[in-house]
This record gives structure tokens, C-alpha cells and sequence, in this order.
């Protein structure tokens, strides 16, 4: 668990993953939050279906590279987003993340919260030297998120923007 000004970022157990993709209220009842405006849909649901889930069932993987870290705004008292690393450090000590906000909870600086957060921890873990996270060409808001914590533009693929964050330079 991590504690930012606002919020507590939570990876998620395997039961509470597959909580998360049973309803859209039944994570929220166990963890005695309010319901919100988190719903399950496509291209998360596969992915957590064919590919965190049996991640988290393998004891090959480590589960906090692999599994959904959710944002509660603890003054809400409900979830308003989401992010997860792309698996555990490769051998450059490359880590990747992507994220997302409900759309109800955008343009509040959450997202932007969540990734420094979630930056602070995985820089203090072994092995790990730099933080990469790509963004569509048209994604303004998820540039300006890398941008304010810090990451910078190194690649372009078509419509894929790529940043990078370096741990040490």
C-alpha cells in the first residue's frame, strides 16, 4: 500500500481482482467503500482475465509487478483510478506502467497523484532503473501526467508516444 496527499494506492490480491471483475460493486462492499463509477470494460477486462490473473496464480511472477493497484480517495471514501506495471523489471531494469482515471473523477489531478506515487515506490525497489509508460498521439491529458511527474518523450511508433523516466542518469 501507498499513501499519497489524497489517496491510498492498493494492489490488489487475487481475490479482490477477481472481485473486481465479478460486479461493479462487490470490491467496493469488501472494502467497506462507497460505490462509484468504476466499471470493467474492454481491453482491461482481458487483460486482467487472460493475462493478470494467471500471472497472479504462478509463483514464478511477482505479484505487485503484474496485478492492479486501484487509487481510493480517502476523503471520498471510493475508488477514482487505476494503474498497473507491465511486469517486473526486465534486464536494462526497465519497468512499464499504464493508468487510467474514471471518467467522472478526470482533470482533478488524480492520475498524476497516482503515477508520482506509484513512481516513489518502484524506484526504491532492486533492480529497477527506469520507468517507461507510452500514450497515444491524441492523449493530451495522459502526456501531461507523464510530464508533470517528471518523464520525457523518447520515441514515437506510429500513433504511440513513448516517455521514459530514468532513476539514474
Amino acid at each position: 500500500m501507498i499513501e499519497t496527499s489524497r489517496l491510498t494506492l492498493l494492489p490488489l490480491t487475487l481475490d479482490q481482482l477477481r472481485l473486481y471483475v465479478a460486479d461493479n460493486h462487490r470490491l467496493e462492499q469488501t472494502l467497506n467503500l462507497k460505490p462509484g463509477y468504476r466499471r470493467v470494460v474492454e481491453p482491461l477486462l482481458s487483460i486482467i482475465v487472460h493475462f493478470t490473473i494467471p500471472r497472479l496464480k504462478d509463483p514464478a511472477f511477482n505479484p505487485i509487478y503484474h496485478t492492479l493497484w486501484i487509487a481510493i480517495d480517502r476523503d471520498r471514501q471510493q475508488i477514482v483510478a487505476e494503474a498497473k506495471f507491465k511486469g517486473e523489471p526486465d534486464e536494462t531494469g526497465t519497468v512499464e506502467i499504464g493508468y487510467g482515471t474514471y471518467p467522472a473523477f478526470q482533470r482533478q489531478g488524480y492520475m498524476s497523484e497516482m503515477v508520482g506515487g506509484m513512481m516513489n515506490w518502484v524506484a526504491q525497489q532492486p533492480n529497477v532503473r527506469r520507468i517507461v509508460a507510452d500514450t497515444d498521439v491524441e492523449n493530451v491529458a495522459s502526456q501531461k501526467v507523464l510530464s508533470k511527474n517528471g518523464f520525457r518523450l523518447f520515441d514515437r511508433m506510429e500513433q504511440m508516444l513513448w516517455w521514459e523516466y530514468c532513476l539514474t542518469e
